[in-house]
């Protein structure tokens, strides 16, 4: 096997902009801007509403959860909004449900 000579070496051919401006002129990867959200760092009322991503034992952590913020004077919503499953996107109509609320809404239980 002979070797190339620096000058015919692939790297040596290629082109580099040392940024991304070459790409404003030609994109190749077309990249989506999704439309900016809004998030609320402190809720306006003290509510929390849970959202089960259905992973093992996190409805138990969450009823646990319920119960300490109830004691400490937290209004909780009863009931848990329940998600399909984890390893699925939450559903547009259930996240927009959410643009409303006023209050704190916890989604899901992580390992």
């Amino acid at each position: 096997m002979t070797e190339l000579a620096s000058s015919e070496q692939p790297a040596d051919q290629l082109i580099s902009c040392d940024d991304v401006s070459c790409e404003l002129l030609i994109d190749p990867i077309p990249r989506p801007m999704p439309e900016p959200i809004t998030v609320a760092l402190k809720p306006r009322v003290a509510k929390v509403t849970f959202v089960d991503h259905r992973k093992p034992n996190s409805t138990v952590v969450i009823k646990y959860a319920q119960d300490i913020l109830r004691e400490r004077g937290v209004d909780v919503r009863d009931d848990i909004i329940i998600k399909g499953d984890a390893s699925t996107r939450m559903p547009d109509t259930l996240l927009q449900s959410f643009a409303g609320e006023d209050g704190l809404v916890v989604c899901g239980i992580s390992d």
